[in-house]
């Protein structure tokens, strides 16, 4: 009678581990969206004039020159980076922090790529024997 029902203990513990296996291992199919809205960030063209100069003023800062970046969120530029100077004018009326960050990250990317590509890497000429 032991030994069934050791059997019978042994067989649930070998069925529980397998379900604690198969729940760990589960690789779920989509991850979940946070809702909340969509951070554009591109560079600013003609047309962003305004906007950038919107910026500047709810900032009450000077405008940004040379080539800038901007955040757009729902369609409504909400923070502008100067890439040469790292300056930034930003719609103090809505949360932009983050907006700011990425902001900062791309033009570090922009950077980079831009002195690498100006970089040559010279390699010293082989001579065949």
């Amino acid at each position: 009678m032991t030994g069934t029902l050791n059997a019978l203990v042994a067989e649930q513990h070998v069925a529980d581990l397998a379900r604690a296996a198969a729940r760990h291992y589960e690789i779920p199919s989509r991850p979940p969206r946070r809702p909340g809205p969509a951070v554009e960030l591109r560079p600013a063209g003609a047309g962003d004039a305004a906007a950038i100069r919107r910026l500047a003023a709810l900032d009450d800062a000077p405008e940004l020159e040379g080539v800038v970046l901007l955040a757009v969120i729902d369609g409504e530029a909400v923070a502008a980076l100067a890439v040469d100077g790292g300056r930034v004018v930003a719609n103090p009326f809505v949360p932009t922090e983050h907006a700011v960050a990425l902001l900062r990250l791309r033009a570090a990317h922009l950077s980079r790529a831009s002195s690498r590509r100006r970089r040559r890497i010279r390699l010293p000429w082989l001579r065949l024997a």
